[in-house]
């Protein structure tokens, strides 16, 4: 949301859609993810075709696999195809096209309910020279639940980076960074009581901004304090709705 004025008295705001960047001068590093950072960076020194970003929802996995995709892109000569996929997605029908057509591939969100004898067939596909793969999750892939005992096996020998939970320091960059993708600018007292009123979570904090920008349109108004307080507010009665469905 951006905010112009055509006179002393009367504010209008234009809504405008949310865009997220990708880019690696917009991932924020800091303690908690420094150790993944790090880690995709090594590409292409890895000491092994795969990959396992895990950490929590909305802390950056994705940001980071496009930052992987775009290392890789850069060594080459002319770009190539270097799919997004989600790891549910996956099946006995599209594995053999994803191994013959792609060389990198990213596979999104792995848990434990999976094709596992597709992903048994692709993570063999891949593990040949010059082929690299980069797996998403919330949890190491060594944790999953799985019943295909060599699935299983290959999983637990893919080197991990964790995301942690963000610091104080994540949770600022964040914030800012969140708003400033919906073109929106608050004060530092906004900041502040947002730090000190909003759950700890990468994904809560995604989710309030989001709502912050929607009370704000709804009202007509810039965000203020007032509004925040609202949208925590209205967060805190979806989250006790959802205990009852």
């Amino acid at each position: 949301m951006a905010t112009f004025y055509n006179d002393k008295t009367k504010q209008y705001l234009l809504k405008f859609a949310s865009k997220a960047y990708f880019g690696e001068e917009d991932f924020l590093v800091t303690s908690c993810n420094e150790v993944a950072y790090k880690t995709v960076k090594l590409w292409p020194y890895w000491q092994h075709f795969a990959l396992n970003i895990f950490g929590p929802e909305s802390s950056g996995k994705t940001h980071l696999a496009h930052i992987w995709k775009n290392r890789i892109q850069k060594s080459l000569e002319k770009p190539i195809d270097i799919p997004l996929i989600e790891a549910q997605n996956i099946n006995m029908k599209n594995f053999n096209k994803l191994i013959n057509n792609y060389q990198y591939l990213v596979v999104e969100n792995m848990t434990s309910d999976i094709n596992e004898e597709a992903i048994f067939h692709l993570y063999n596909g891949f593990n040949i020279p010059e082929k690299f793969i980069l797996f998403t999750s919330e949890h190491p892939l060594a944790k999953l639940t799985l019943k295909l005992a060599d699935l299983r096996s290959r999983l637990n020998t893919v080197p991990t980076a964790e995301i942690l939970k963000p610091d104080d320091e994540m949770l600022i960059a964040l914030i800012a960074k969140l708003f400033n993708d919906r073109q929106i600018i608050i004060s530092q007292e906004i900041l502040d009581y947002i730090l000190n009123n909003a759950e700890r979570s990468f994904d809560y904090v995604a989710k309030l901004v989001e709502e912050i920008d929607e009370v704000s349109w709804i009202y007509g108004r810039a965000v203020s304090i007032p509004i925040v307080k609202e949208a925590i507010n209205n967060l805190q009665k979806n989250k006790q709705l959802d205990l009852f469905i």
